[in-house]
């Protein structure tokens, strides 16, 4: 049998092989048996048979890991791989009941595969997916807007405590006002997006942490771990708001993502470090007589 007689075949049964929409092919028995050349009544006895006596046909259907059950819904369409396979059956499996013609129709699903065989003679293509929907980002609001909300909240604070406001805690909100206008302004002078912040501020307001103003893990050891043991991060200092004096303070270019990770990393660090005052001490951190520059 010649290739173009083979393709005569597959026009003829065209319309007897189906594509869902994940691309899986399925062909009729007839087909099926159009191709491996065999009657499709001896193809369809010897599939839905198995269970009770099956065929040596079945028996290498179920050695190739197909099972009785599946072959029991074949008489509704035969899978793309169960086609293969009982074409490769009868082309070389099947003793004197071998087919030339079912040898050459393998050898061109050898080439591209029975799957992709079936696509291409029906023209499937794999439909277009829908990109997901990517999450905004969340942005605070306006820096108007985030005041008018900080002397709300003061207000509201103060009749809640009779006006007895902890003097730090209404200095600590004094501060944050007083910077976030300065960086809200040197944003408008410069027109960037740069964020420099202290480490502090970095560790409170970027990752969650609450840096105490007393103890082991205080504020002022964590400056000093990070200008200890990542000097690299930066040596900037800005005059800004500390306890109602304006102060020099190291801040560092938070919107460079190798500065924001070095950052993070240090400051992780000290909070894991059962003694961080000691590790200092040990690397000579405070053996300097400079006059100290405070954290924000």
């Amino acid at each position: 049998m010649s290739q173009i007689e083979i393709i005569q075949i597959i026009e003829q049964i065209k319309q007897e092989i189906t594509i869902d929409s994940n691309g899986h092919g399925k062909a009729s028995i007839r087909a099926t048996a159009r191709l491996a050349d065999v009657q499709d009544s001896s193809l369809r006895r010897a599939l839905l048979s198995a269970a009770l006596q099956p065929s040596a046909l079945a028996q290498s259907l179920i050695q190739q890991g197909f099972s009785l059950a599946a072959l029991e819904t074949w008489n509704q369409g035969i899978p793309d791989m169960g086609v293969a396979a009982v074409i490769e059956y009868y082309a070389f499996d099947a003793g004197r009941y071998c087919k030339q013609q079912a040898r050459l129709v393998c050898k061109a699903f050898n080439r591209i595969g029975v799957r992709a065989w079936m696509q291409d003679i029906l023209g499937w293509t794999k439909p277009a997916t829908q990109p997901q929907e990517q999450p905004t980002t969340p942005a605070l609001p306006p820096v108007e807007q985030r005041l008018h909300t900080l002397v709300l909240a003061m207000k509201t604070l103060a009749e809640l405590t009779g006006g007895r406001l902890n003097p730090y805690m209404e200095q600590q909100f004094k501060d944050y006002a007083g910077n976030l206008l300065a960086e809200h302004n040197r944003k408008l002078l410069t027109a960037t997006e740069e964020r420099w912040l202290g480490v502090v501020n970095f560790a409170e307001s970027e990752l969650g942490k609450t840096v105490p103003t007393k103890g082991s893990h205080y504020r002022g050891h964590l400056g000093t771990w990070v200008r200890t043991f990542y000097p690299h991060l930066g040596d900037r200092q800005e005059t800004r708001l500390v306890n109602g004096v304006q102060q020099p303070i190291y801040v560092y270019a938070c919107h460079e993502p190798t500065v924001a990770a070095g950052l993070t990393k240090a400051v992780k660090e000290f909070f894991a470090h059962p003694s961080p005052g000691a590790a200092l001490r040990q690397a000579g951190a405070f053996a300097s007589k400079k006059e100290p520059v405070l954290t924000k």
